[in-house]
């Protein structure tokens, strides 16, 4: 299930849905904060990208949710995300698809 759905009025049914990708302290040793991650799948066109960021740890107020610490990544890659989504969804759905398989015989 996606976490939000990003759609543009007017834009014959085009939308992309985010979802949650990556949540996880990082790095592994001496962690400095949660790195989260998110991908974002436009429709109808099916194009996708994926974008993260790590949420420092002295930005986290004690005693926060995971959902709580998604969202403070999302407010850092929001502004980055949404364009690129207003401008992909629109895309041809020609793009990403198979246009030609060639094999080998023999």
């Amino acid at each position: 299930m996606a976490v939000l759905s990003i759609k543009v009025s007017g834009s014959d049914g085009c939308y992309a849905d985010v979802y949650v990708a990556r949540y996880e302290v990082y790095p592994n040793v001496d962690p400095t904060g949660v790195c989260v991650g998110f991908r974002t799948v436009c429709s109808p066109n099916g194009l996708s990208g994926y974008w993260d960021t790590v949420v420092p740890n002295e930005d986290i107020p004690s005693g926060s949710t995971s959902t709580e610490i998604a969202t403070l990544g999302w407010t850092a890659l929001s502004g980055t995300i949404v364009p690129w989504a207003e401008t992909e969804m629109h895309k041809s759905t020609i793009i990403g698809e198979e246009f030609a398989k060639i094999e080998e015989e023999g």
